[in-house]
C-alpha cells in the first residue's frame, strides 16, 4: 500500500530537485518527509557493484556479530566512515531547486508561538 501511495505521489507532484538525484517531499501533519529513494538505490548498487565497498560492508557485518563487551571503542564506526567516503553521503541541491526546497520546508515548519504579554509572564494580572 505504501508503495502505491509513493507512486501516485510522484505521478502527481514534481520533484523539488531533479538532478543529479530527484528529491521529492511529502507533507505530513507534523512535518515533511524527504524522499531520497534515488540516493538509496545509488548506495545499494554502488555497494553491489564495487568489490571494495562490499568488502567493507561485510567487514562491518562481521564486526557487529562478534560477541564482546562494549568498552566504548566502536571499530565499526571507522569502517562506516570509510564506506560513506567511498560511496558518498551528500545529495547536492542547488539553484532554483534549493529555493523550492527551502520554501517547502518553511511551509511545513510549525507556526511561531505568540509572545506572552509582560504582565502574564511576570505573574501580574492583565490590565
Amino acid at each position: 500500500m505504501n508503495r502505491i501511495r509513493l507512486i501516485l505521489h510522484r505521478a502527481l507532484r514534481r520533484p523539488i530537485a531533479t538532478g543529479p538525484m530527484p528529491i521529492y517531499t511529502r507533507r505530513v501533519p507534523d512535518g515533511i518527509f524527504l524522499d531520497l529513494e534515488e540516493y538509496f538505490e545509488h548506495v545499494i548498487t554502488t555497494i553491489a557493484d564495487e568489490p571494495d565497498a562490499l568488502a567493507l560492508l561485510l567487514e562491518i557485518v562481521e564486526d557487529r556479530t562478534m560477541a564482546r563487551e562494549h568498552d566504548g571503542w566502536e571499530p565499526e564506526r571507522l569502517l562506516l566512515e570509510r564506506l560513506a567516503d567511498s560511496i558518498g553521503y551528500e545529495v547536492p541541491v542547488r539553484g532554483k531547486a534549493l529555493a523550492r526546497l527551502a520554501d517547502r520546508l518553511r511551509a511545513a515548519a510549525p507556526a511561531p508561538v505568540a509572545q506572552i504579554p509582560a504582565q502574564r509572564r511576570e505573574g501580574g494580572a492583565a490590565a
